[in-house]
C-alpha cells in the first residue's frame, strides 16, 4: 500500500508525464468540445482520451498521504516523516532493591550485667541502618512515598527478660514516625509499608541510609551477660518496596535511545539528480511528565544515501555530551503533569539543507537522555507513573530547487488495442495534448513499451518534448498559469505496432524547477494540471471490392 501512495504522489510532482495515455489518470468524462482535431487526415478518425483539471487541492482531499503531505493556511505545501525515538515509565526503569542488615548488640560496659536482684533494671541503647538503594542509579534520595512493601526484624537473646523499642525516625504514617515495643523475647515483627513516607538519612559518603534506634530495656531476671557477651542479633530488611513517588537528586542517571531509522520515502522516487530544500527542520520533540530535568544529546545522526554514503549531522544545532538540550519539566506543583518541548534543527545551526541535500533513503538517529542537575538546585521527583517519550519529525516544506530524475515501476497497459481499429487499418497516429499548467517545474517526459513478457519494445518519445514550467508573474509568491502550445506526437507505422503490443509501460521523466538552479519555488495546494488529450488516427485507403 505504501508503494502505491508514493507512485501517486510521485505522478502529481511530474505533472502526470504518462496522462495522455493512462486511463486510470482520466477524472472526468470526455467532452468532444474539448478536442478539436483540426488536421487534414484524410480518411481519419478522432479517437477522444480525455479531459482533466489534477490540482493538489482535490488530490490532498481523497489522498491517503494526508499525513505525510500537509498543507498550512496559505496552502503551501510541506512534506512530514516522523517516528518515535524511544519512550519509557519510570516504574519500570527505577527501583529500590531488596536489603538485609545483620546487627549484634554485645554487653560493651566492661562488666558482668547480672540483674537477679529484685526490681533491677538495665537499658543499653543502639542502632541498625538499613541501606536504601537504587541498582539503576547513586541518587540522593530526599523522600520516598511507598505505595507497598514491608519491613521485617527478627532477632535472637538468650536468659533475658524485659523489652526492646525499635523507633525510625525517618518511617513515617501521616506524619508520624513508626516505633513499635516488643518483648525481648520474640523480638521479631512485621509491617506493611503501604501508605508510609521513607525519609532517609545520608551517611558521610551521601549514601541513602534508614535508621532504626534500638532501645533495650533488660529487667529481673537476666543474665549474666559477661563483657563482650551477645545480648541480641537483629536482622533487618527491607523487601519488595514500590514508590509512589520519589524525591531527591537524581543526577548522572541516563537511558540510551536505541537506533532509530528514519525511512524517508519521497527521495526513493528519484532516479538520479537532487532536491534542495530551502528550509528543511529536524525536530526533537519531548513529552515529559517526569520532575527532572533531562539532557538530550545524540551520539549518532546520519543520512544514508542512495550510494549507501552515511553523512552526519553537524553544527551548533546539533546537541552533543558536553553541551545537550536541556527540556522543561513538571516542577513539584505540577506533579502528574506532562510538560511539552522540543528542539529544532535547521539550516540556521546545522549542515542540515547539505544533509538533506544527499537524497537519504532513510536517516539514523542514536542518542542518550541524561539527568542533569537543576539550576539552581532543588528536589526533583520521579512517580512510578511518570514517563517521557522522545520523537523526531522531519519538516520539508516544499520550497526550494531541484534538478532530478524519477523512474515509475512498471505499469499495466492494455488500453488503446482496444480502443483503436485494427493495426493493419492505420497508416498513422498522431496524439495532440492541450496542456495548461500552473507547477512551477518543467518536465521532460518519456514512456518506454514493454511487451507481455516485459522485453523493451520501443520509447514514446522523441526527448525533445516537454512541459514548461510556471513562474511568478506578478510578484504575488505564486506561479501563474502557463499554457502549453499544443503538442502533437506523431506516431509512425513502427510504433504504432510497439504501442498495440504494449502490455507494460515505464515513466521516465526529468524535472526541472523554474529558474534552476539560481531561484527557489514553492509549492502550493492551488497548482493544478489541466490537458486535453485526444488520438487521431489516420486510416488506410482501401481499393477495390
Amino acid at each position: 500500500m505504501q508503494s502505491q501512495q508514493l507512485n501517486r504522489i510521485a505522478w502529481l510532482l511530474i505533472l502526470l508525464l504518462v496522462v495522455i495515455i493512462f486511463p486510470g489518470c482520466i477524472k472526468e468524462q470526455f467532452n468532444p468540445d474539448n478536442f478539436d482535431p483540426s488536421l487534414d487526415l484524410t480518411p481519419g478518425l478522432a479517437v477522444p482520451v480525455g479531459f482533466s483539471h489534477m490540482g493538489f487541492e482535490e488530490y490532498l482531499a481523497k489522498s491517503p498521504l494526508q499525513d505525510e503531505l500537509l498543507a498550512d493556511e496559505d496552502g503551501f505545501l510541506s512534506l512530514y516523516y516522523s517516528a518515535p525515538v524511544d519512550s519509557g515509565v519510570m516504574g519500570d526503569l527505577l527501583s529500590i532493591q531488596d536489603a538485609n542488615v545483620t546487627r549484634t548488640v554485645t554487653n560493651q560496659t566492661g562488666s558482668v550485667i547480672l540483674l537477679n536482684l529484685p526490681g533491677a533494671t538495665y537499658d543499653l541503647a543502639d542502632s541498625i541502618t538499613i541501606p536504601i538503594i537504587s541498582p539503576q542509579v547513586t541518587a540522593r534520595i530526599d523522600s520516598i512515598k511507598l505505595l507497598s512493601g514491608s519491613l521485617q526484624i527478627s532477632g535472637t537473646t538468650s536468659g533475658l527478660t524485659g523489652t526492646i523499642t525499635y523507633q525510625f525516625p525517618g518511617l513515617e504514617l501521616n506524619g508520624l514516625p513508626f516505633s513499635v515495643t516488643r518483648n525481648i523475647t520474640t523480638p521479631g515483627f512485621s509491617l506493611s509499608l503501604a501508605g508510609y513516607s521513607l525519609i532517609p538519612d545520608h551517611d558521610v559518603s551521601g549514601n541513602n541510609i534508614l535508621k532504626c534506634l534500638i532501645s533495650i530495656h533488660l529487667q529481673t531476671p537476666s543474665g549474666p551477660v559477661n563483657p563482650g557477651s551477645i545480648i541480641i542479633t537483629a536482622i533487618a530488611g527491607l523487601t519488595a518496596l514500590s514508590y509512589e513517588t520519589l524525591y531527591g537528586d537524581f543526577g548522572g542517571y541516563s537511558v540510551t535511545f536505541p537506533a532509530k531509522t528514519i525511512s524517508t520515502p519521497f527521495f526513493s522516487q528519484l532516479a538520479e539528480g537532487q532536491i534542495r530544500f530551502a528550509d528543511p527542520r529536524l525536530k526533537l520533540r519531548f513529552a515529559n511528565s517526569v520532575g527532572v530535568p533531562f539532557g538530550v544529546y545524540f551520539t549518532e545522526v546520519y543520512a544514508i544515501d542512495r550510494n549507501n554514503i552515511r553523512l552526519p549531522l553537524t553544527g551548533s544545532g546539533v546537541p552533543t555530551a558536553t553541551s545537550p538540550k536541556i527540556f522543561k519539566y513538571p516542577a513539584l506543583n505540577q506533579a502528574g503533569q506532562t510538560i511539552n518541548d522540543s528542539l529544532v534543527i535547521n539550516g540556521s545551526n546545522s549542515n542540515l539543507p547539505d544533509f538533506i541535500a544527499s537524497n537519504p533513503d532513510s536517516v539514523t538517529i542514536k542518542g542518550v537522555a541524561s539527568i542533569e542537575i537543576p539550576v539552581p538546585p532543588s528536589t526533583t521527583f520521579v512517580r512510578y507513573d511518570s514517563k517521557y517519550n522522545v520523537s523526531a519529525v522531519f519538516e520539508l516544506p516544499l520550497w526550494g530547487r531541484a534538478d532530478f530524475m524519477v523512474l515509475i515501476d512498471t505499469m499495466v497497459f492494455d488500453y488503446l488495442s482496444s480502443a483503436l481499429p485494427p493495426p493493419d487499418e492505420l497508416e498513422k497516429l498522431i496524439v495532440r495534448t492541450s496542456i495548461t499548467n500552473s507547477f512551477p517545474a518543467t518536465v521532460w517526459p518519456q514512456i518506454y513499451l514493454l511487451d507481455a513478457n516485459y522485453v523493451l519494445l520501443d520509447s514514446l518519445f522523441t526527448g525533445t518534448e516537454k512541459i514548461e514550467g510556471a513562474s511568478d508573474t506578478n510578484g504575488d509568491g505564486k506561479a501563474e498559469p502557463q499554457k502549453q502550445p499544443a503538442l502533437d506526437i506523431v506516431l509512425p507505422r513502427s510504433k504504432i505496432d510497439n504501442l498495440l503490443n504494449s502490455r507494460y509501460i515505464i515513466a521516465k521523466g526529468r524535472i526541472t524547477t523554474t529558474g534552476f538552479p539560481t531561484a527557489d519555488i514553492k509549492l502550493y495546494s492551488s497548482y493544478y494540471l489541466d490537458y486535453k488529450v485526444g488520438v487521431i488516427a489516420q486510416l488506410k485507403i482501401k481499393t477495390g471490392k
